[in-house]
């Protein structure tokens, strides 16, 4: 697969966050359940997706090597847990915008973290000059998005 059509795929899977935030905050205010609930019953969706696209791409549901595997790799479905909860908190206090800006600020410098140092087995990937500027402007963005709106609160 060539490079843009993986970055079209991320860009895909960028779209599908704020989506998903959106509905899983409209899920809680009509159905009347929590937060942990809400995000409860988008994970039980996500696994009966991915058990369903498994059976199409692959034919079968294969058991993992468990032997082969350390105790951290079991810990992603915990970590996007408490991620999507994160975000489904945030939302509706600072609203989704301000709410993705900052959880992309926050995964823009802690992949950083992980490119440099090859954290968990990734590639190590030089940190240059550019990728902070970029890093900069998005801080920079978060913070004219906040004056913004501590401007209009104020007025």
């Amino acid at each position: 697969m060539h490079n843009m059509s993986y970055i079209m795929i991320s860009i895909l899977g960028g779209v599908i966050v704020p989506l998903q935030l959106a509905m899983v905050n409209t899920f809680r205010n009509t159905s009347g359940a929590s937060q942990i609930q809400s995000t409860f019953v988008l994970y039980i969706g996500g696994a009966i997706a991915s058990l369903i696209i498994a059976l199409i791409v692959d034919g079968t549901i294969k058991p993992p090597l468990y032997q082969q595997t350390s105790w951290w790799m079991w810990f992603p479905g915990f970590l996007g847990s408490i991620y999507i909860l994160c975000m489904f908190l945030a939302a509706p206090q600072i609203g989704a915008t301000n709410t993705l800006l900052w959880v992309f600020l926050g995964q823009m410098l802690f992949v950083t973290i992980i490119d440099s140092t090859g954290f968990l087995g990734m590639q190590i990937r030089k940190i240059d000059g550019l990728k902070m500027l970029g890093l900069f402007f998005i801080l920079v963005g978060g913070l004219i998005l906040i004056y913004n709106e501590y401007k209009n609160i104020n007025n």
